[in-house]
């Protein structure tokens, strides 16, 4: 270890037995100073705090905050409630932003929420800040990486109230209850005294806890697998087995027997120097990376990033700025920076006049409430290119006069600078450039001044504003600002071909759902136009509960950006974000060649054979979660469904296993064949069968069927609201290509 790194280290210990101590800090809400309490985390787990309550002869409240529920700890003013509060000089009087901090917070009727703080020495602030980050980090990591026997011995932990590190039989039951799995008591107690046999006390400690719970879940559907590929057709694979293994049924390359033997020494737990792999170690196997299902690499970026960028599909938000209905509520800072951390490459500004001269994005003719553009656009700034230099494009919908126009202009060029693409003389004339040549630059996409046209110029009819509900506006264009807009809105005529020869090359126009639908049914997918345009489709104005439209319509005609409301989960979305798992999750994903060509994927020439068969097999569940505390062990149940062109599209579900969403077995084999896989997408989706009322959502994984490797995967699950990767629900398939 270099010198550099000693100090980080010496440096990342004191951050975080600042942490444990704790450091006095004023709770800042609705821009008020709580009286200056400690704030401290306990056992890495906790962040605790106190709370005073609204009537002021309540004392003050000590709350904790399970570290699991922190996204992630911001420096500054950097929440929504600290970028309002730092707008009264009353406050900025009392705290600067070096003294605040925001703890990120997810929240069940919101995205996410902000706990703000002020700290009077910003260095004790930022040490906590990074100590905090660390930990949050850490459980990130545990949560993309789930080893089992860490996750066992957490709950055995949480189990044992008494902290005496052994459970007894009925505390057993209950952690088994809480895990999904419904057991007879006659065969939990056999094992447990099996288990305890040594000790023979009455409790199991950690070790014979593991034993217990090894017995209890022993795997028939891996030690099938393994029968198979053993030469010996013995429950262990020697390097000759496991290398065969992982060439002809994981389809892994470069494999040969001395890598075979180094990761049998890397997952076998019997003893060090194994030369066979046992049960346990196959499947620690198949949870790591040799039984994940995408194909290695597409989990980075992969494609070609040199493409025209109306060559790509583009993943966007819709109305970005709300975390709720489009009704009430507030526009949100949160909106945009959960947009850009979840992979979005084109967000949405809805720009009016504000108070004192400073534009702000609302939502027109509603009660939500507003935010500052420029508090906006810094924040933006900061997370856009933070893991991703791909480029944002920002849809400006202008509702500004004009001197509010002018200081628009201003603030874009203030907060933004040189990373706003310009756009050329010869624009009209040529292709867009690449997302690779656009690298850390932002397009500003909206209404534009034809050329020739002076201040104060009102705008023509097609170039005029449209909301919802199909009112026009018109509305003067500041030429200042229309200088910075590189995507110029267009408008579709009545006749395509005419618009292909004659709208300017980065010309990009809209189109609600209702027109995408009434292009596909007409037969024209408009993907001659899409191939060298850049179109964006949006929901239709009557989904005011902020529902999503199906994004595969769009996508069949070439339209690269389909505005999703990212805050409202549910399968739509989830195809989005399946889409988008791969190349990287960059936002951007090149099109399949018949689309980049112009052609319409559901034509005979591109789609009237069977071009593959897909086999998905089902086997079987682990640890799936229940719906709530409350709830009942749950009866799951799987849907697969590819979703693609007409001919490809199809839905099939398991059968239902009753009390069991600890280890159901499924052993199910599906069939289906294929048209245009280019375009599919897979999905599984489990549910809790209920005869009475809708089946609950459990968990669910969407992939491009494009990026999916053969062979024996655990399909790790998206669960809860926020569909969050689990730590540990996961599904045992096979799929097969014939």
């Amino acid at each position: 270890m270099d010198d550099k790194a000693i100090v980080a280290k010496d440096e990342l210990k004191q951050c975080l037995e600042l942490c444990q101590t704790g450091a006095k800090m004023y709770r800042i809400k609705a821009g008020c100073l709580i009286t200056s309490q400690n704030v401290y985390v306990e056992n890495q787990k906790w962040l605790c705090y106190h709370s005073d309550a609204w009537w002021k002869l309540v004392p003050l409240k000590l709350k904790s905050v399970s570290i699991d529920d922190i996204v992630e700890v911001r420096k500054g003013f950097s929440s929504d409630n600290l970028h309002k509060a730092s707008k009264k000089s009353s406050f900025r009087e009392k705290v600067t932003a070096e003294m605040c901090m925001s703890v990120i917070l997810i929240d069940r009727r919101m995205l996410h929420k902000s706990v703000d703080f002020a700290v009077e020495n910003p260095s004790v602030r930022d040490k906590f800040v990074e100590g905090l980050q660390y930990l949050v980090d850490k459980k990130n990591r545990k949560r993309v990486h789930f080893n089992e026997e860490r996750w066992l011995l957490d709950n055995f932990r949480k189990a044992d109230l008494n902290r005496s590190g052994r459970l007894s039989f009925d505390e057993i039951l209950k952690l088994l209850k809480s895990l999904n799995l419904q057991i007879s008591n006659e065969y939990a107690l056999a094992l447990y005294t099996q288990a305890d046999s040594i000790k023979n006390d009455g409790q199991l400690d950690e070790s014979e806890f593991l034993n217990f719970f090894s017995h209890l879940t022993e795997r028939p559907d891996l030690e099938h697998v393994m029968r198979i590929f053993s030469a010996t057709n013995e429950l262990s694979l020697s390097s000759v087995d496991l290398k065969t293994f992982l060439t002809a049924e994981q389809q892994f390359d470069d494999i040969d027997e001395r890598k075979a033997a180094s990761i049998i020494e890397n997952f076998e737990p019997a003893k060090e120097g194994a030369k066979v792999l046992g049960p346990i170690g196959f499947r620690w196997l198949l949870l790591d990376e040799w039984g994940y299902i995408m194909k290695p690499g597409h989990e980075r970026v992969f494609q070609d990033m040199d493409h025209t960028l109306s060559h790509y599909y583009v993943n966007a938000s819709h109305n970005t700025y709300l975390t709720g209905l489009q009704i009430k509520g507030e526009a949100t800072v949160e909106g945009y920076i959960n947009a850009l951390k979840r992979g979005a490459r084109l967000l949405e500004l809805d720009v009016f006049d504000g108070e004192e001269g400073e534009p702000c994005i609302t939502h027109k003719r509603t009660l939500i409430g507003a935010i500052t553009l420029k508090d906006a656009l810094k924040e933006i700034d900061v997370y856009a290119f933070k893991t991703n230099p791909y480029p944002v494009i920002l849809t400006v919908e202008n509702h500004v006069g004009l001197p509010q126009q002018r200081a628009m202009s201003r603030i874009f060029k203030e907060v933004l600078g040189s990373k706003i693409y310009m756009r050329p003389k010869n624009g009209a004339s040529q292709p867009l450039p690449s997302p690779n040549a656009l690298k850390n630059k932002y397009l500003l996409r909206g209404k534009k001044l034809r050329s020739g046209k002076g201040p104060d110029q009102k705008l023509d009819q097609d170039e005029a504003t449209q909301d919802n509900s199909g009112n026009k506006e018109t509305l003067k264009l500041d030429p200042e600002f229309s200088l910075l807009i590189s995507l110029p809105s267009v408008k579709l005529s009545h006749n395509i071909f005419k618009d292909i020869d004659e709208h300017p090359m980065d010309g990009s126009t809209s189109l609600s759902e209702g027109k995408v639908a009434s292009y596909l049914e007409s037969g024209y997918s408009l993907a001659a136009y899409t191939s060298k345009r850049f179109v964006k489709s949006f929901p239709k104005g009557l989904r005011q509960d902020s529902s999503n439209m199906d994004p595969i319509p769009s996508w069949l005609c070439g339209i690269q950006s389909v505005a999703m409301n990212m805050q409202t989960t549910g399968e739509y979305l989830d195809l989005v974000n399946g889409l988008f798992r791969t190349n990287g999750n960059c936002g951007y994903v090149l099109k399949s060649k018949a689309l980049i060509d112009g052609l319409d994927p559901r034509i005979p020439e591109v789609s009237s054979a069977v071009v593959t068969t897909m086999l998905v097999g089902v086997i079987s569940g682990q640890y799936l979660p229940k719906i709530s505390q409350a709830n009942d062990v749950i009866d799951p149940y799987v849907t697969v469904e590819v979703f693609g062109i007409p001919a490809d599209s199809r839905k099939c579900r398991t059968k239902t296993i009753r009390n069991n969403g600890f280890n159901p077995q499924f052993n199910e084999t599906f069939t289906f064949p294929l048209h245009f896989p280019d375009f599919a997408l897979l999905r599984f989706c489990v549910k809790d069968f209920d005869s009475t009322s809708s089946n609950d959502f459990v968990g669910e994984y969407t992939i491009p069927v494009k990026s999916i490797r053969a062979g024996y995967s655990h399909v790790r699950l998206n669960t809860g609201r926020l569909r969050t990767v689990d730590e540990c629900a996961s599904l045992l398939i096979r799929i097969a290509f014939e």
